[in-house]
């Protein structure tokens, strides 16, 4: 029975292992959902305050929340989420610009799930609030990514090549 329980302990060491190596390399996606959720809460709460307590019309309020929400987003990717390898070349407002430069895009179908969720199938706001957020959220991972982490793509590297090659203290 004892070499039962050592190989249950090995066994229980090896996951723990294994489970802190996922973490780490998956850190970024983890506390972003995190996050991603705080943010929606944000969202959510912002939306129904607007809407039900100040009787804002819902397209309104829902773009008022948005923004409240990714304030929130972009401060909380940037100086907790997207740490590890994050791009510090790039400055405060070039961040801030292509942040909600994508969100911008992301508003389309956030507004399009609210118009179709309220207005044709007359669903619970919350509920319609709720799908919005998740559709919503999985694309802002891809597209929050970009904006903080460093790329090692090619075309990146040749674009950041070409750009520092005719920068104004390279022509003096």
């Amino acid at each position: 029975m004892s070499s039962l329980n050592k190989h249950a302990k090995a066994s229980n060491n090896q996951i723990t292992i294994a489970g802190g190596r996922l973490l780490q390399r998956h850190h970024d996606f983890f506390s972003y959902t995190f996050f991603g959720f705080l943010a929606s809460v944000v969202n959510i709460a912002s939306f129904f305050l607007f809407r039900n307590l100040l009787s804002v019309p819902y397209f309104y309020a829902n773009i008022i929340a948005f923004f409240i929400a990714n304030l929130f987003s972009f401060f909380m990717n940037k100086h907790i989420v997207f740490t590890t390898n994050a791009d510090d070349n790039r400055g405060f407002l070039i961040q801030l610009g292509l942040f909600f430069a994508y969100r911008l895009i992301s508003l389309i179908p956030d507004n399009l799930t609210m118009f179709i969720g309220l207005s044709w199938l007359q669903w619970n706001s919350f509920i319609v609030k709720i799908i919005d957020q998740v559709i919503v959220g999985i694309f802002n991972y891809f597209t929050t990514r970009s904006v903080f982490k460093k790329e090692t793509n090619y075309l990146r590297r040749k674009l950041q090549e070409n750009l520092h090659k005719d920068s104004p203290s390279k022509l003096k």
